[in-house]
């Protein structure tokens, strides 16, 4: 080979080589840029998250939050996913691809192995299950003694709270001593934590009324009347010795004692007038009662419970019902027969029972459960009780033992039962209230049974046979 055929192969090579080099360093010059941008680059629900705060600045924006507030309370937060009904995007696009899915393929709604609807097998609440675990004596007699210190110290605050906005001081007691012991329960999650959690990630229809919370809570925080560290909530998001949910702060919430800020966390006129106020915004009756507690003959229909059977106070005397005077001792008189009023009995004929007014809904309202009204009630009534201690108490007995094991499971079959026979129309959800102990007290009225409107094994044998 010729010396200079000898040097172009050469310089080939070193052409080749050259080449070589360079690709392989831009090679990994991408390679490493891949895994630097990999390692540093936010995932989607990241950049939603993101997306989300840009968005909820402009609306806190335009209600006049600071923006350091906004940023000192929400830069740096994400989602709580422990907490009930939080879920990732991802999940919640999952669940409505296979709703969307049963839709299509017209397949009927999720059952459990036992035919009964996952909604029985949700934890259970309790107030709906077996009724006399809900008066605890020991429990309520400590939140009585708690509630006469109060009543004592406040008692003209109180009185002039009552004569502002028309409410029974004794309902604002009760309602506040089944919220938070009287401040002795204490909400223990981060508020502003929680309320981002359950608008950002909570069911898809639920975020706007989250959103309006959480906007609202930053609001009452701008304005001073909570510090970001102090502002804990429940894990529903509702705070305060009262339990207001932020937009209900927002509508009802007072500076009773006039010093700027309005304080429900640990002010006590301040809570006591906001609670006043908003019982008073949802509906409550100046110068009436809840209800009373009554007695009934023994052959009374006692399938007439619930708000359908509503009627005046004399169509019930009328069946024979007679008002129990808790303080007398004796049957007295209702101040106003034309009142209209319903029949209440959470333990059928087994336990107390009662007529109850339109101020036994406004607890309804502030908890949908009839327990949690029955005790509010209760409670204020035993506060504010003068005279021998027995005749503060309900007069009638509970049953003391489950003889039917209550369960969400089983109060759920009771009810598919009943709706299949047609003594229901009630959709099945193991919460055993008003509307169980009617579609009981019909089935046993159709089937010449003993009236009692409350659940037995032995009425469930037979309804499982039916």
């Amino acid at each position: 080979m010729k010396q200079a055929e000898v040097g172009k192969q050469c310089k080939k090579s070193n052409c080749i080589n050259f080449i070589s080099l360079i690709i392989f360093a831009l090679l990994s010059i991408s390679m490493a840029s891949k895994a630097l941008y990999a390692k540093s680059k936010p995932n989607i629900s990241e950049l939603d998250l993101a997306v989300w705060k840009n968005e909820l600045w402009k609306k806190a924006e335009q209600l006049q939050i600071k923006r350091s507030t906004f940023d000192r309370a929400i830069k740096t937060l994400e989602p709580n996913y422990k907490l009930p009904r939080v879920r990732t995007h991802k999940a919640w696009a999952q669940i409505k691809r296979a709703q969307e899915k049963s839709k299509k393929t017209g397949a009927k709604k999720p059952v459990t192995k036992n035919g009964l609807p996952l909604s029985c097998y949700r934890p259970r609440q309790s107030e709906f299950l077996f009724p006399t675990k809900y008066f605890p004596k020991k429990h309520l007699n400590s939140l009585v003694s708690r509630g006469k210190i109060l009543k004592k110290k406040y008692g003209k605050t109180f009185k002039e709270i009552e004569e502002k906005y028309g409410v029974d001081i004794r309902a604002v007691l009760g309602i506040w001593g089944r919220e938070t012991a009287f401040g002795a329960a204490k909400n223990r999650f981060d508020g502003v934590k929680t309320l981002l959690s359950l608008a950002y990630a909570s069911a898809p229809e639920k975020r706007e009324q989250h959103t309006t919370n959480l906007l609202s809570a930053l609001k009452f925080i701008d304005d001073g009347h909570i510090s970001i560290k102090n502002f804990k909530t429940s894990f529903a998001g509702a705070t305060g010795y009262p339990q207001f949910t932020p937009d209900v702060f927002e509508q009802y919430a007072v500076d009773w004692d006039g010093d700027g800020r309005k304080n429900i966390w640990s002010n006590v006129p301040d809570a006591v007038a906001s609670a006043a106020n908003y019982l008073k915004g949802i509906g409550w009756q100046r110068n009436q009662t809840w209800g009373f507690e009554v007695e009934v003959p023994d052959d009374f229909d006692c399938w007439q419970e619930g708000p359908k059977s509503r009627m005046p106070v004399s169509s019930w005397l009328k069946q024979g019902v007679r008002r129990v005077d808790n303080h007398q001792g004796r049957a007295q008189k209702f101040s106003d027969e034309n009142l209209l009023a319903q029949f209440m009995a959470p333990a059928g004929m087994k336990g107390p029972k009662f007529l109850v007014f339109e101020n036994f809904e406004v607890f309804r309202r502030y908890n949908k459960a009839d327990l949690y009204a029955l005790f509010v009630g209760q409670l204020g009534n035993k506060i504010y009780c003068s005279g021998k201690s027995q005749n503060c108490e309900f007069q009638a007995k509970w049953p003391q033992k489950d003889t039917f094991n209550f369960t969400r499971k089983r109060i759920c079959e009771m009810q598919s039962h009943l709706k299949n026979s047609k003594a229901s129309d009630e959709t099945p959800d193991g919460l055993f209230g008003g509307k169980t102990r009617r579609g009981i007290g019909t089935f046993e009225m159709k089937n010449n049974l003993q009236k009692t409107c409350f659940p037995t094994q032995k009425l469930l044998k037979i309804l499982r046979n039916k």
